[in-house]
């Protein structure tokens, strides 16, 4: 769990340092960091929700064109497992599962609101995925809703960020 505070710290870090490097806001390279809430489905329907911390970096062709990646850490409350041991106590857990993922895509910008496909790998799964998704931008705050589907797991999410330029 250590290492998993200290990569985030760490990803905070770079994508803050990046806004120095950023030039106009049309053009060039923007950076923020973003949270989520995770609404499993299909396959992960025994999972009950997630949340995640993403670090996000955008490159803006014009105004209307950008690239995206994201790098994020999602964690999946698991299902309730009940068990008793060999003193007949009773323990119940939830162990979760924690997903992180690697993804890169484009966005387009339709009148206030853009769309989105990006594509990536998530450990955890184990898989390659792809995830489309629509949301608005304004100013330095990004809400965004979001569709996973990487091998057989599916999950909606929210998103919301902060870009630092």
């Amino acid at each position: 769990m250590k290492k998993t505070y200290l990569f985030l710290m760490l990803l905070f870090i770079i994508t803050y340092t990046q806004q120095a490097k950023a030039q106009a806001k049309d053009k060039g390279w923007v950076s923020g960091n973003s949270l989520s809430v995770g609404f499993p489905v299909g396959n992960m329907e025994t999972y009950s929700h997630g949340i995640g911390v993403y670090a996000d970096f955008d490159y803006n062709f014009n105004k209307f064109f950008a690239a995206r990646f994201d790098f994020g850490w999602n964690d999946f409350s698991g299902p309730e497992k009940t068990w008793v041991d060999l003193n007949g106590i009773s323990h119940v857990s939830h162990p979760n599962m924690s997903v992180w993922e690697f993804t890169a895509g484009l966005r387009a910008k339709v009148s206030i609101l853009y769309i989105e496909a990006r594509g990536g790998y998530y450990t955890g799964i184990n898989s390659w995925g792809v995830t489309p998704a629509i949301g608005l931008r304004l100013g330095k705050f990004d809400l965004q809703g979001n569709f996973n589907i990487a091998g057989d797991y599916q999950w909606g999410g929210i998103r919301l960020a902060y870009y630092y330029n």
